[in-house]
């Protein structure tokens, strides 16, 4: 039940993304048609204002998120006539705001095809354009910056285009367990502008910009932002807080390009310079449990006739003294049972917490109804609250055992333990938990072995009847997929094992959510949304050192875009866990022997440091 990890930025909460513009929102998709009237279209209506502001980040900000859309080519093969792809639209419409986006899909698209139609359509137009769109193409990087807060740092660029035009982008990057782009987003200011702001703030919270603050060659933020954005997932979900990240990233990854290469990025641990590893500790206060006067509410309790017949040990002091800590923590009282309460922690807190053994677990159904009636009891609450409280616990305790073991409740606890670890500090500790993330768990971590899958056919017994047609065709794109991705990549996995991985989770997506299999949906796409995943979690795919890239998997299941929107819904339907730096398989069954070996020796590292 830990909250969610709060904001890194040393200006405070929200204080770097909290600055004087306020951005356009998250367009709405644009119309389907190419006929509606420019002015009545929705996609007109968002990019108008953010053409004719004075903020001169404020039409990146609007088209980037559309450039991503133009660039899945597959997102609208639903909505478009056969043969025309979003960019058609945009093409067909012969207005500024139009003209304005096919300039930024010129300047931003990662997809060299749709960048060259998209200039030859910007020939044909006559609207004026601004510098920070039609200059966007002769924007340079002129000096860069960055100041950290112990966990990461704050890095940020100065962009300089044509008239005089000067933005900032700055981006949070975190260090551990590796560096990644937490959040990013662009300023209309100069740098120096910029960070007087940042230094008026910190004085204010007795703190010095300058102390802190490091000058970074442009080479050198090329190879940081580069190496971060290797390990941000191009799909990571926006948190509610980020105005512009990640539909920003099309902009970022633009600027890299602006910078010189050859520079240095971070140590191999992740770190900034001068970060030590030995954090302080708070000294914790006088734990809940333990009076005033001396009283041990724990040895109380386990003493008390109603603890009669329970397992007494660790476990269960462990349990007792977490459910102590959590009612005191949250309703400053150790003791303070209701059936309101009570109904919210078995139901939404015990399932997902990461800080339970599994014997403490499976002491619940029994411990917590004599821990209640006991706290209830000592605290002289009336008998008909005693009663209702016992009352209410008594259906959900029934179903806590399955609700536990709930695939989506057990990807919650790995998320949790992630965060838990992310509130220390601790680069080490955050590692570990991400490498528990990845293998499964604290236990499956550490019962890792490194013998390969073995070579297994589809099981296509545990598909229902209705869908395992579907799943052999599906499993033959797997089989024509996976031999050429590999054949023009050998040495990088082995065709068995990998298909062994993604067969096991075809099953477990039939089993978990068979609904995602009903849908409308190529096979051919599917197969390679499975193989996506797969490769992904192991390593073999996505940003170098990966042996294989999605224009190799695109290419070898004969796609024009890769499968990410099947590949994300598929994941959700296996109730994989969310990774902050990729795709966690949270299960030694779908990882091949080499990405085992690889977590033990990372796990082998970070136990010996």
């Amino acid at each position: 039940m830990s909250p969610r990890p709060r904001n890194r930025n040393p200006l405070g909460q929200g204080a770097a993304r909290q600055h004087p513009h306020r951005r356009t929102a998250h367009p709405a998709r644009p119309a389907t048609t190419p006929v509606e009237p420019a002015a009545e279209n929705p996609l007109i209506q968002v990019l108008r204002p953010a053409l004719r502001s004075d903020d001169p980040t404020a039409f990146w900000v609007a088209a980037a998120p559309l450039v991503t859309e133009v660039a899945d080519l597959q997102h609208h093969s639903e909505e478009l006539p056969e043969g025309v792809d979003l960019l058609d639209t945009f093409l067909e419409i012969n207005v500024a705001e139009t003209t304005a986006l096919l300039h930024m899909v010129a300047a931003m698209c990662p997809d060299a095809e749709l960048r060259s139609r998209a200039r030859v359509g910007v020939t044909a137009r006559r609207q004026p354009m601004p510098p920070q769109v039609s200059g966007l193409a002769q924007a340079s990087v002129t000096e860069g910056v960055a100041f950290s807060d112990g966990a990461g740092e704050n890095l940020m660029v100065e962009l300089a285009l044509p008239r005089g035009v000067r933005a900032v982008l700055i981006a949070y990057i975190p260090w551990s367990p590796a560096p990644y782009v937490k959040d990013a987003f662009v300023i209309g200011e100069s740098m120096e502008q910029v960070t007087d702001k940042y230094r008026e703030i910190m004085a204010r919270e007795g703190t010095s910009l300058d102390e802190v603050l490091e000058i970074v060659d442009p080479a050198d933020a090329r190879a940081r932002f580069s190496q971060a954005l290797a390990t941000t997932p191009a799909d990571v979900e926006p948190s509610g807080d980020w105005e512009q990240w990640p539909m920003l990233r099309p902009f970022v990854e633009l600027v890299v390009t602006l910078m010189p290469e050859g520079g240095t990025g971070y140590d191999q641990d992740g770190l900034g310079a001068g970060v030590s590893r030995d954090a302080a500790r708070p000294v914790p206060e006088r734990p809940p449990w333990l009076l005033e006067d001396g009283t041990d509410l724990i040895e109380e309790f386990t003493a008390s006739e109603h603890a009669v017949g329970l397992a007494h040990g660790k476990a269960l002091d462990d349990l007792v003294a977490y459910l102590m800590i959590l009612l005191d923590a949250g309703f400053g009282d150790p003791l303070g049972w209701d059936p309101e309460l009570t109904e919210w922690i078995v139901t939404d807190v015990l399932p997902t917490s990461p800080l339970l053994s599994e014997d403490a677990v499976t002491l619940i159904p029994s411990a917590l109804p004599a821990l209640i009636a006991w706290s209830l009891e000592r605290t002289d609450e009336d008998p008909s609250v005693r009663a209702r409280t016992l009352s209410a616990i008594a259906p959900v305790l029934e179903q806590f055992p399955a609700r536990h073991a709930d695939p989506r409740m057990r990807a919650r606890r790995l998320e949790e333990q992630v965060d838990l670890a992310l509130e220390l500090e601790d680069p080490s500790a955050l590692r570990l938990a991400d490498l528990a993330l990845r293998a499964g768990g604290v236990e499956a971590l550490a019962t890792l072995n490194t013998t390969p899958l073995p070579a297994e056919e589809l099981a296509l017994e545990q598909f229902p009847e209705e869908l395992r047609d579907l799943a052999a065709e599906i499993d033959a794109h797997l089989i024509e997929g996976a031999s050429a991705l590999l054949e023009h990549h050998p040495g990088s996995a082995d065709l068995n094992e990998l298909l062994t991985a993604c067969r096991r989770l075809l099953v477990r997506v039939a089993q978990l959510d068979d609904a995602v299999l009903r849908r409308k949906a190529s096979t051919r796409n599917t197969a390679a949304a499975v193989v996506s995943i797969i490769a992904r979690g192991n390593d073999l795919m996505g940003y170098a050192p990966a042996p294989l890239h999605e224009k190799d998997l695109r290419a070898a299941f004969d796609l024009r875009s890769a499968p990410s929107q099947r590949a994300r819904t598929l994941a959700q339907a296996a109730a994989l866990p969310h990774r902050f730096a990729g795709i966690a398989l949270a299960d030694p069954g779908l990882l091949l022997g080499s990405m085992r070996a690889k977590l033990l020796q990372e796990r082998d590292v970070l136990q010996s440091e």
